[in-house]
């Protein structure tokens, strides 16, 4: 039991706060996504925000900054509060203005030059593709798998885009990657009439708050890691509750892929990546991690009305290199007696190197996933602490998992926080969270502090449509290819 309970707080701590990954591209600069840990990572354009950061660049930066004085003002690449983004200098046009403020980007409610839409976010389905390229419309020769389009503008597509006149007859015919009688998916052969291929993650840990992985958000040159930052030296006993769940075959997530064209997964411009939970197809949990593995697509994770995963990523692969993303998704992830999780991203981010052999997938490496969390959502969420028996809530404090962040708390041997959100959502500037001893001794929020200074005071601040902004961390992933069973 008390096993169970500390699995909880694990998964509870490791997957509440999913963000900022440290080998992701940004979709302003379509900048190669890499490891940031290799030495192929790709040198990111000039403190431009939301650029991957390689290594040396981190330790430059983190050596430039070592030194400053710290007198807040913008250019000085520290975030500080009522700002964006600081780049280190007051120059307008490269991604972070003169005032420290995010300048044009997908998302911010303004159709830019290059897109095609722009409704004011990062999410798919709605009538403008996440990545601002898409009107998401049958008939603009885009395979918009978001709405359900299987095809567009291709020989026997359908009127509607949701169906290929041959796929389905049993018979191999020109252009098919396979076609087992049917347009059911996720049992091998999709409605597209390609092979459905899909990698099982064998390994998912939090990322450290190191300096050399992470995705900058903020435009100084330093992956932003926020979650890492909080967690500390608590991170490694995490990851070994985390890496436990995957590797005894209790947590089953997978990387499904849709609009594949190349059955390799080498060189596709035009895919979505979905996030889904597993379920066991043959009953032996010890062989999850093994290549080939058979495995359901759980329910749980899927739109069952269109079939779809419930949180997919904009996606593109260039030489076995992933990209994918910003995306605003949910995300539902088991943690043990609690049931799933379910909590938004903002601007999410995917990527990784994609492995193949002569004909398919074979699995992924060096992957990262990456966004941010609202702090609203983090204050729906009860303190985990509360799971671990004398791990300093005891049981005994009602407080929420934001508490916990920005308050600071002695978890175990280890201290979690404080730390402020450290990613502004709502492009108003940075906003800060005010905390005050409590019940039990612990911290209570007392007032939020809006990123154009207005006070909002009590408890309940966070859930203030006015406070939006979120908590960046880096999770790193691996894994190998999975045989999709059907659903379950």
């Amino acid at each position: 039991m008390h096993a169970n309970r500390i699995l909880f707080a694990a998964l509870c701590l490791a997957t509440c706060a999913i963000g900022c990954g440290g080998t992701v591209v940004s979709s302003e600069t379509d900048a190669a996504v890499a490891d940031a840990a290799t030495d192929t990572a790709p040198t990111p354009d000039v403190a431009r925000p939301d650029v991957p950061v390689t290594p040396d660049a981190a330790i430059d930066a983190i050596s430039d900054v070592a030194v400053d004085a710290r007198v807040p003002r913008c250019g000085d690449r520290f975030l500080d509060p009522g700002e964006s983004c600081d780049d280190g200098n007051n120059t307008s046009g490269d991604g972070c203005s003169a005032m420290c403020r995010f300048e044009a980007r997908c998302g911010d409610g303004m159709v830019n030059p290059g897109e095609v839409c722009d409704d004011g976010n990062n999410a798919s389905g709605d009538g403008c593709r996440s990545d601002c390229l898409s009107n998401e419309r049958c008939g603009n020769n885009i395979v918009d798998t978001a709405v359900g389009e299987v095809c567009d503008g291709t020989p026997g597509c359908a009127m509607d885009c949701r169906s290929v006149a041959s796929c389905g007859n049993g018979r191999m015919d020109t252009g098919e990657q396979c076609d087992d009688g049917n347009t059911t998916r996720w049992d091998g052969c999709g409605p597209d009439c390609r092979t459905e291929q899909a990698v099982g993650v064998s390994s998912l840990q939090i990322a450290e708050d190191d300096g050399m992985t992470g995705c900058d958000f903020s435009g100084d040159r330093v992956p932003d890691n926020a979650f890492g930052h909080a967690l500390g030296p608590a991170v490694g006993l995490l990851n070994s509750f985390v890496t436990s769940g995957l590797t005894n075959g209790q947590v089953l997530l997978q990387l499904g892929f849709l609009n594949l064209t190349d059955p390799r997964g080498q060189n596709v411009p035009d895919t979505r990546v979905g996030w889904l939970v597993g379920a066991d197809a043959d009953g032996m949990p010890g062989n999850n991690g093994d290549p080939g593995n058979p495995q359901y697509v759980s329910r749980q994770s899927i739109n069952m009305m269109t079939m779809l995963p419930a949180a997919t990523f904009q996606s593109r692969i260039a030489m076995g290199a992933l990209s994918g993303g910003p995306e605003d998704v949910r995300l539902n992830l088991p943690a043990g007696p609690a049931g799933m999780l379910d909590f938004r991203v903002q601007r999410g981010r995917l990527s990784g190197t994609i492995t193949a052999d002569t004909t398919r997938i074979t699995g992924m490496r060096g992957g990262v996933l990456c966004g941010a969390v609202p702090a609203r959502d983090l204050a729906a969420l009860p303190n985990p602490a509360n799971f671990i028996g004398g791990g300093g809530g005891g049981g005994g404090n009602s407080g929420t998992f934001l508490e916990l962040l920005v308050g600071g708390q002695r978890v175990v041997l280890f201290q979690i926080g404080p730390q402020q959100p450290d990613i502004d959502l709502d492009g108003d500037g940075l906003e800060r969270i005010e905390t005050a001893p409590g019940t039990n001794g612990q911290q209570q929020i007392t007032a939020c502090i809006d990123g154009n200074g207005t006070r909002i005071t009590g408890r309940n601040c966070a859930s203030d449509p006015r406070i939006a902004d979120g908590f960046t961390a880096a999770f790193q992933l691996s894994g190998q290819y999975i045989t999709l069973r059907g659903v379950r």
